[in-house]
């Protein structure tokens, strides 16, 4: 069984229940439903068809709603607009004239936001402007090189402070539905600080939810702001395309590399996302810096891997994930893990933490197959998946909220039982588990971790080990 998860983007590709049951036996954990792409009853479907290709799947399968924020965009005018290095482009909050080379912007508060002399790029920064004049409607860019405007292409301004809320009235919409279709995650998109985090839990608790919040980090301004985000945010997916942009290129992987860190010492799940196998869109092989592009994530112990346009509406997706998953297996046969630091203050349960040491050092001591966490919560075996260990972590509980949300984690494989009332009866219930899912057989060892009395929230307090009968 892999470690690091695969979150595969629903889209048109895979839009049947048959199709998304064979990306889940192919390795996909978690699905990614898209709200730059489509309305509420887009989503509903999508949530239903992916409930369907997973409802027979080994272990539960989640579901992440990205929602899309304020994306910038030019216009989606007729034609394109050639320009050259030294070429003046005017920005307008008003109508496109291409004979006058006039754009429209989707937003004016890219107009109000800017000011002479910051960088303004276009279509993921394939076109780099200085920008020269400012007023209430229009601002006019110098190109700094040869390229072709396209309609809808993409705005960044790495040196600009937008006067724009995160989270826009149609992402409030979209946070509902993710609420109303029970969803297990929502990413949040160009986070800039801890306040959009707060904002966002405040919405899904007024609409009902419990879902946890994943700030996705794509803006400069949340990497100035990262240690206030990381210990708001439940989890931090690295948003690589964005992000890509609005910092130079050469320090997104040394970037990377800091923010997995970070998130390891919170105790936070990181998701590695964009381009990871970008060519398989159109060919049935992957490219060598793209195979080592997932297996450097993977050595660097993340929680997931996350693919986009390549199975949402790619040409190969089912053989996509299956390369990632391979890949992905390969790797962890070889990965060796050094110390990891870790923020102890931030656990609120000494004992809880003592436990999922414990299990840590005698995995390390002992032949165990398998390590199973009783836990109410998914605190536990979120504190256990924290430390590597590299055997599966498979999950207990008898929460159906709990049960989804921990397929994000590392190694964490959740499984739904009714609480045990005794001893006898716990280990009864991990024999039968260990024979249904092929995860140890007889006279094999594994561990055990969970608290008694059984079934009360917050007392984990013991870890054995047993061996299968």
């Amino acid at each position: 069984m892999k470690k690091t998860k695969i979150i595969a983007t629903y889209g048109p590709a895979v839009s049947s229940g048959t199709k998304v049951k064979q990306l889940v036996d192919a390795g996909v954990n978690l699905f990614r439903i898209n709200c730059s792409h489509g309305k509420r009853e887009d989503f509903l479907k999508a949530v239903k068809i992916i409930r369907q290709g997973t409802k027979s799947a080994r272990f539960p399968v989640g579901i992440l709603f990205d929602i899309s924020g304020p994306k910038l965009r030019v216009d989606r005018f007729d034609g394109e607009l050639p320009v050259k290095s030294g070429d003046r482009v005017t920005l307008t909050t008003d109508t496109t004239d291409l004979s006058q080379k006039k754009i429209a912007v989707n937003h004016p508060a890219i107009i109000a936001s800017v000011k002479k002399g910051e960088r303004l790029f276009i279509d993921d920064g394939n076109i780099v402007f200085k920008i020269l004049k400012t007023n209430k409607t229009e601002i006019v860019i110098k190109a700094e090189n040869n390229e072709t405007i396209l309609p809808g292409k993409g705005i960044n301004l790495p040196d600009t402070k937008l006067k724009i809320p995160t989270i826009t009235e149609k992402d409030k919409k979209d946070i509902k539905t993710a609420v109303d279709a029970k969803a297990d995650y929502i990413a949040l998109s160009f986070v800039r600080s801890g306040d959009d985090i707060i904002e966002a839990g405040k919405l899904i608790r007024k609409y009902g939810g419990t879902q946890w919040v994943i700030a996705k980090l794509e803006k400069r301004e949340a990497i100035e702001d990262l240690d206030t985000i990381m210990l708001l945010a439940d989890g931090v997916m690295v948003a690589r395309g964005d992000l890509g942009v609005e910092l130079p290129f050469a320090e997104l992987p040394r970037m990377q590399k800091d923010i997995i860190r970070l998130a390891n010492y919170h105790h936070k799940p990181v998701i590695i996302a964009t381009q990871m196998l970008e060519s398989m869109r159109f060919s049935p092989r992957a490219t060598r810096a793209e195979v080592n592009d997932v297996a450097t994530a993977v050595f660097d112990f993340v929680d997931a891997v996350m693919l986009s346009a390549e199975t949402a509406t790619g040409n190969y997706p089912v053989e996509t994930v299956k390369a990632m998953t391979e890949v992905i297996e390969a790797t962890e046969e070889v990965s060796v893990k050094g110390d990891t630091a870790v923020d102890k203050h931030l656990i609120k349960s000494e004992i809880t933490q003592a436990i999922a040491y414990s299990v840590h050092t005698a995995q390390e001591d002992t032949d165990v197959k398998m390590i199973a966490a009783y836990t109410s919560s998914g605190f536990t075996a979120r504190l256990i998946s924290n430390l590597f260990p590299p055997q599966p972590v498979i999950a207990l509980t008898s929460d159906t909220k709990v049960l989804a949300k921990l397929c994000l984690f590392r190694s964490v494989y959740p499984v739904k039982v009714s609480q045990p009332k005794t001893f006898n009866a716990m280990i009864k219930t991990i024999n039968g588990i260990c024979s249904k899912h092929k995860l140890a057989k007889q006279n094999e060892m594994i561990i055990i971790a969970g608290g008694v009395p059984f079934g009360i929230r917050g007392t984990t307090n013991f870890m054995m080990i047993h061996e299968i009968t």
